[in-house]
């Protein structure tokens, strides 16, 4: 049986951000998912396998300290 594919998730308002992260992590063999924003994020399906986070800290909206505590409350532990 295989690992499954370590997932990073990049949560950050700036697209160019969000590119070259995505290019990055991919480029060294992970699975990223990009969100521009803390509520797009958290509208999302729920997450299957290992996973962290990459959180941009100053958003529009929640902020990335914000996004964190919100996931906790939900009861979603995941590493940032």
């Amino acid at each position: 049986m295989t690992e499954p594919e370590a997932t990073v998730i990049v949560v950050d308002d700036d697209a160019s951000v969000r590119r070259g992260l995505e290019r990055l992590l991919r480029a060294a063999g992970y699975r990223a998912e990009t969100y521009g924003s803390a509520e797009e994020f958290l509208a999302r399906p729920p997450i299957v396998g290992p996973c962290c986070l990459v959180l941009d800290v100053r958003m529009p909206g929640q902020g990335g300290l914000d996004l964190y505590q919100t996931l906790t409350k939900r009861g979603e532990y995941i590493p940032a």
